[in-house]
């Protein structure tokens, strides 16, 4: 689903959540029943359809829905908590709410709340522990990018927020190390006031930070050249090695052809080249970045062109792209060199990369629909 514009459908109706956010009522539960035992790898994206509006929703590799849940508002990213069965799903910028869910029970657990003066910016990361949430926040106010800190071993309670050193800060990972976090901030300033407007088109600093896990202290900071300060960092990937694969939006020019992904290794970012043909075709627009299972193949979506493209991880080199109509959220499969792929347009397909090999996978169980821009598969628990 391409990220701009309207929500293509309204929120639901409000008797799903209590206000207060400590807890869920019995309606945001209702469709717990949809959700099935299946073996196999779980994926999780947001999705909204006509009829009922927003949802976080969990297939496996066949296509079988594993469990639907309505939201209140359009869902952005999610993350999954280490060392128990348990996400957070997060409302898309400007939302102030996340929603805690039990993939494999199929039930929404809790709610969470931006602080007052925040907003969520879609995407968080846990420590390696499970006890920590981190979300990417609006401080709107100040125009400064913040992480907010959450124990989740008590309630999801915000206990601080330290600075993302940047403005805009979008995704956020936990790096291999345990120890640090890397932020993709955008460099845009926004405010909810203003709805989705970007507010400093003329001065944006986007940067990848990284950030020390325990006090916030900033470890190193990129900036691409001043000649790309327009040059958006948003989403990130973390490859085996420790270097970070970058998806980035252009909001210079529409005439201008600029790389849109790049790889950070060692002490800058390299921005990654693609056959002009391609360059032109992905229009300016990056979203969702993954990395095969087997650590050699990085994907990038560009919905904008109806384009997913390939790069050779080791070498930076482009390998190829598919063509899927408003093609989105990008997650890799349990198979190496393999990749499953939703598209706004409500289609899932399996793809292949080196062998071009595509599998659509039917949805029998989900009304018409279009998936939103991530999709992840989650990890298995002991």
């Amino acid at each position: 689903m391409r990220d701009q514009g309207p929500d293509r459908a309204g929120s639901l109706d409000r008797r799903q959540l209590l206000l207060g956010g400590t807890v869920l009522v019995a309606g945001l539960a209702l469709r717990a029943g949809r959700a099935r035992g299946s073996a196999g790898a779980l994926f999780v994206s947001c999705r909204v359809d006509a009829e009922a509006g927003h949802h976080v929703t969990g297939i496996d590799e066949s296509g079988r829905v594993r469990f639907d849940l309505p939201l209140p508002e359009r869902g952005h990213g999610v993350a999954f908590r280490p060392g128990c069965d348990e996400g957070v799903v997060f409302a898309r910028r400007p939302g102030r709410f996340a929603v805690a869910f039990d993939p494999v029970a199929g039930i929404a657990l809790r709610r969470l709340d931006a602080a007052p003066g925040r907003h969520f910016y879609g995407h968080g990361a846990f420590s390696p522990d499970g006890r920590y949430l981190f979300t990417s926040e609006n401080d709107y106010e100040a125009g400064r990018g913040v992480l907010g800190v959450r124990d989740a071993t008590d309630g999801y309670r915000q206990i601080g927020e330290m600075a993302s050193f940047g403005v805009g800060p979008h995704e956020v990972v936990l790096m291999p190390d345990g120890a640090t976090l890397a932020v993709a901030n955008g460099g845009i300033r926004t405010h909810p006031d203003r709805d989705r407007a970007m507010l400093n088109l003329d001065s944006m600093a986007p940067s990848l930070a990284y950030l020390d896990l325990e006090g916030g202290k900033l470890r190193a900071d990129y900036r691409l050249p001043r000649e790309h300060h327009q040059l958006s960092i948003r989403h990130l990937a973390v490859l085996g090695t420790g270097s970070v694969a970058i998806a980035m939006q252009y909001e210079g020019d529409i005439r201008d052809h600029v790389p849109l992904v790049g790889v950070h290794d060692g002490d800058r970012i390299r921005l990654l080249e693609a056959p002009a043909a391609v360059q032109a075709q992905m229009r300016q627009y990056a979203l969702s970045v993954a990395i095969d299972r087997g650590g050699s193949l990085i994907a990038v979506s560009a919905p904008r062109g109806n384009l997913i493209a390939f790069w050779d991880a080791a070498e930076c080199a482009y390998l190829t792209s598919t063509m899927v109509a408003d093609g989105c959220g990008i997650a890799p499969t349990e198979r190496e060199g393999e990749f499953l792929i939703t598209s706004g347009l409500g289609q899932v397909l399996r793809f292949e990369p080196k062998s071009g090999r595509r599998t659509m996978l039917q949805l029998a169980d989900l009304p018409a629909s279009g998936w939103d821009n991530h999709l992840r598969m989650a990890a298995p628990q002991a």
